[in-house]
């Protein structure tokens, strides 16, 4: 898949604007959390987490991190197999919101992770999310089931590379 989007690094330059985002009604909405800025500034230096700012014409217009599933006791996505990463991901600016971006910067980062040697990737949004749950399925994910937890009731999805190289 070509380079549409670009995934930069987040440093800690780039809190002020993740915050922002955070802000917004719709970002706001499922992430709930108000100390959520905090917690991605204290994963700056964790490298179990890769906090990335996605970006489309050279302008920043979405968060999403992977991190290890397997280096937390107890995670609920922990059913996949070892070396898998989880995701969360939101786009940032409302007004793109709705147009396929997330789809298509997701299938290129899969893309990319599955090159990589990733067994499977799993997202776990909230079930009342459909419009995330719709754009994930587009990528390729299957739900795996619903859980609930500190965060709510949430729908597990999960894709293996081997159901990418069908796709």
């Amino acid at each position: 898949m070509s380079g549409t989007y670009t995934f930069k690094l987040v440093v800690e330059e780039d809190l002020p604007l993740l915050s922002g985002w955070l802000d917004d009604p719709r970002v706001k909405q499922w992430y709930t959390d108000d100390d959520y800025i905090e917690d991605l500034e204290d994963s700056l230096e964790d490298d179990r987490i890769r906090m990335q700012i996605v970006s489309y014409k050279d302008e920043p217009i979405a968060f999403v991190q992977d991190y290890d599933l397997h280096a937390w006791n107890d995670h609920h996505l922990a059913y996949l197999p070892p070396g898998s990463r989880g995701i969360d991901t939101f786009i940032g600016r409302s007004e793109l919101m709705g147009q396929g971006h997330g789809v298509r910067y997701l299938m290129q980062l899969c893309s990319i992770m599955f090159d990589d040697g990733i067994p499977a990737l799993g997202i776990d949004p909230a079930c009342k999310n459909t419009s995330a749950i719709k754009a994930y399925e587009k990528v390729g994910f299957v739900q795996d089931g619903e859980i609930e937890n500190e965060w709510g009731r949430l729908l597990t999805l999960s894709l293996t590379r081997a159901a990418w190289k069908l796709l």
